[in-house]
């Protein structure tokens, strides 16, 4: 598996390629990591067993630290892979890592498998306003930078239909739609006041939770905007904001400004035994993101039996998996969020019914299914060999 910081950035992609690489070990197979050094990894090791390759490389800038760009040699690669008798390399970024994993896969005959976990917003609503005017002639060159890596593949890997569809022209190369899946013996609903006491929170009240990146796409800004407004008809509600990024100061200086900071908490990263009890603060989960290639924070939300509220971006995955669980909202327009949330928060037996709904329809992404499709990838391209 190629994927540079892949045990170091909190980001979905590499959430997403950490859970299917640990299941993988567990049922058997051999697999190794192609990433970059970082500033904690610094050299080749093992991470829980999974044997990790690391190059020297470059930071990207606001990435909070800790996404690297590794470098290394198509000669570096190659030895790697047979030496250690790879049989499939699977590309999960359009990283420099990956262009030159292709090329020595190509050379040494081994089959490849293309992952779809980016888009142009990723990077490009990192841009300062001032340069939006490039924003769709720069996407239109990263589709058409993503469609040459995948055409590389021996098969493709997208998490849904939505994803597939910006690609129309590779459709005639094998692919897969298979989702990130989420452990739905892990993600759970639990007491809210027993997750109120692993955060040192008063359980009263009606409370709006929102995982994720504080980064540009995600739109956080959108839901503290929408603070006043819910707060207005629910003056007992509170917003709880899980996650890190670059904007973190930027959001919190947003809610000083709104004189809402006592309505809303900044719990910042997590540990992952502590990211069950977080989503289970909540009452609602909120995601206002416009860039989605699925969701797994709405994954991890719905096992967790959240009713949700999405943003009804263009952008975004998230909202097709909005049935009746919740309830979309025009993108970037706090007040018609802010009537979504109060909706919910007014309307106990509503609620009830799309936490159960949300239950439900979790059943259907679960994790373990998603590994069985990526076996079956894995051996129908080896079988093509």
């Amino acid at each position: 598996m190629v994927c540079d910081s892949v045990t170091d950035c909190l980001a979905g992609s590499f959430v997403s390629t950490l859970r299917f690489a640990q299941a993988l070990k567990d049922k058997g197979h051999t697999v190794i990591f192609i990433s970059a050094r970082t500033s904690v990894n610094r050299t080749h090791g093992f991470y829980n067993g999974i044997k990790e390759y690391r190059f020297p490389s470059v930071l990207l800038p606001k990435t909070e630290g800790t996404f690297y760009l590794g470098f290394p040699t198509v000669s570096q690669l190659t030895r790697i892979f047979q030496e250690e008798c790879i049989d499939v390399v699977h590309v999960l970024l359009p990283t420099p890592s990956s262009i030159v994993a292709l090329k020595a896969a190509r050379d040494a005959g081994i089959n490849i498998v293309a992952h779809s976990h980016a888009q142009p917003e990723n990077v490009l609503l990192v841009l300062p306003r001032i340069l939006t005017f490039l924003h769709a002639p720069l996407g239109r060159l990263y589709y058409k930078y993503l469609a040459w890596i995948y055409r590389q593949a021996r098969s493709i890997i997208y998490p849904t239909e939505f994803a597939k569809n910006f690609f129309p022209d590779l459709h005639a190369i094998n692919h897969r739609v298979i989702s990130n899946g989420v452990d739905t013996s892990k993600f759970k609903q639990i007491a809210k006041a027993d997750a109120a006491v692993r955060f040192n929170v008063k359980p009263t009240g009606k409370n709006i939770v929102y995982v994720g990146r504080l980064h540009p796409e995600k739109s956080v800004d959108t839901l503290i905007k929408a603070v006043p407004h819910i707060i207005s008809k629910q003056p007992n509600a509170h917003v709880y904001i899980v996650g890190a990024g670059h904007q973190d100061k930027l959001l919190e200086g947003l809610a000083q400004k709104l004189h809402v900071q006592d309505y809303v908490t900044f719990l910042g990263k997590v540990s992952d035994e502590d990211l069950v009890p977080a989503y289970n603060l909540g009452d609602v989960f909120v995601l206002p993101s416009l860039a989605e290639l699925e969701g797994m924070a709405l994954l991890e939300a719905l096992a967790c039996a959240l009713p949700v509220v999405v943003a009804n971006a263009p952008g975004s995955a998230a909202r097709y998996f909005v049935k009746q669980n919740g309830l979309l909202f025009e993108p970037e327009n706090e007040q018609d969020l802010a009537e979504k949330v109060i909706t919910l928060l007014e309307n106990d037996p509503l609620r009830e019914s799309m936490a159960q709904a949300s239950l439900a329809m979790s059943k259907r992404y679960d994790l373990a299914h998603s590994i069985e499709l990526l076996e079956e990838v894995y051996y129908s391209v080896s079988r093509q060999s």
